[in-house]
């Protein structure tokens, strides 16, 4: 299909007061021809920019590996508590019409989008990477990296529980459960039928780039196009984990700070790696001996 990329189309699904969806990839008509028609609805970070003249949230991938997708773009940082949300997802279900596929997919306030309108958009699969459950300071005491996006909302108002209540949808949530934060938000997600863990150890919440580094994005790209799950996912993190910097540093520092006897084997994996950081922030342990 990299032939007929000059054929993508890019259209505004909806447009609102707080959202925009735009549409990129082959017409609808086109798509439901192809072996696998499938369309990524994705959900950018809270941060990413309301910009007209500016790609959506992994559109650039997106499109250069052929995978029509919808950019879910936010005028405000306010984890989709406003009007527009469900207006959006049904806009964006009618536009793709019944017989295409969609995977819901997101990072962080985007995964929290992402599970929240997988049921609207009647999403086959949904993949959310590091979502909270809330940042209302009432709910989640532990969550105080967004006050001032909290201060600037008015509430919380949709219920995660009332939307993830379809079985037919497989959820795949991944993070790292060695993050304090991230740890305690996926323990509070509720948990229907088909919904599967995919833990990410020592990431942090920076797993798209801990992903990057160990050159598995495209598996990655795999779960999201329906061909791979989060097995497939945490195989491939598993036998790439020792080129992970993300994952070494937390893995070595637990088990330097530890004394542990196999921080040793950790730290002549960094230097094999050639990650001097981490080589220079453990050989003080040495230099004692």
């Amino acid at each position: 299909m990299a032939e007929d990329r000059q054929h993508f189309i890019r259209l505004i699904v909806f447009a609102g007061e707080h959202m925009r969806l735009e549409y990129n990839g082959p017409a609808i008509e086109e798509l439901e021809k192809t072996e696998n028609p499938r369309v990524v609805v994705a959900f950018g970070p809270f941060d990413y920019p309301f910009l007209n003249d500016v790609e959506g949230w992994g559109s650039a991938s997106f499109s250069k590996r052929d995978i029509a997708h919808v950019c879910v773009f936010h005028s405000a940082e306010d984890w989709h508590q406003n009007a527009d949300f469900f207006p959006a997802m049904q806009a964006c279900r009618a536009f793709l019409g019944p017989r295409i596929n969609v995977t819901s997919y997101g990072f962080s306030m985007g995964g929290y989008g992402a599970l929240l309108g997988a049921k609207t958009l009647d999403a086959e699969r949904t993949v959310a990477m590091s979502p909270q459950s809330s940042i209302d300071p009432a709910v989640v005491r532990f969550e105080r990296r967004y006050g001032p996006q909290w201060a600037a909302m008015d509430g919380w108002k949709h219920d995660l529980s009332k939307q993830m209540n379809d079985s037919q949808t497989y959820y795949l949530v991944l993070f790292d459960p060695l993050h304090n934060q991230d740890r305690k938000h996926e323990s509070r997600l509720p948990k229907p039928a088909n919904y599967t863990r995919c833990l990410l150890h020592g990431v942090g919440h920076a797993g798209l780039q801990a992903l990057v580094e160990m050159k598995i994005q495209e598996t990655l790209f795999d779960v999201l196009r329906g061909t791979a799950d989060g097995s497939d996912l945490r195989h491939a993190f598993r036998a790439r984990r020792e080129f992970g910097f993300r994952y070494l540093r937390k893995l070595g520092t637990r088990l330097h700070e530890r004394k542990h006897p196999k921080a040793a084997a950790v730290f002549e994996i960094a230097k094999r790696n050639g990650f001097r950081r981490l080589i220079k922030k453990w050989r003080p342990y040495y230099d004692k001996i």
